[in-house]
């Protein structure tokens, strides 16, 4: 992320605030809904050339996926078997969603290594969430990455 106009610095951290290193880039960001925090994750579809191949007969992936803490979620990805291809995350997404207690409205920040390679501790991706702040249930603002425990 190194640029000389300090104005597109401040919009490149306002768009990504959380980007871990230059060895990474920003995947996805999304608001998190109702059937993200409850049911599964989708992916927009225009973002399936930063996962895996789904090869062949093959439907589904395993990511693992590093939070904010190092701990390493190994989370399914999947594609419907015929023309709708948009990619979910189900298996693991739930018990990562609780552990950080994420409602609707929160942030996540998805990352992939800009190498193919895995980095030093194996895996490719990493995950980041930011809680929504809200007043009489409306969102105001976002705070810091989340950091309970899981």
């Amino acid at each position: 992320m190194e640029t000389k106009n300090p104005c597109r610095l401040n919009l490149l951290l306002k768009i990504a605030p959380e980007m871990a290193s230059r060895s990474e880039i920003l995947v996805f960001s999304k608001e998190l809904t109702k059937t993200d925090v409850r049911k599964r994750m989708s992916i927009p579809t225009n973002k399936l050339p930063h996962l895996p191949q789904f090869q062949g007969a093959c439907h589904a992936v395993v990511l693992e996926v590093e939070d904010e803490r190092g701990q390493v979620w190994n989370m399914r990805c999947s594609i419907r078997k015929r023309k709708y291809l948009k990619p979910v995350i189900s298996s693991s997404w739930v018990a990562f969603a609780r552990s950080k207690n994420l409602g609707i409205g929160d942030k996540i920040f998805f990352y992939r290594g800009l190498n193919d390679e895995d980095g030093p501790s194996g895996v490719k991706y990493k995950i980041k969430v930011q809680k929504a702040t809200k007043v009489f249930g409306a969102i105001v603002g976002y705070g810091s990455p989340v950091h309970a425990a899981t």
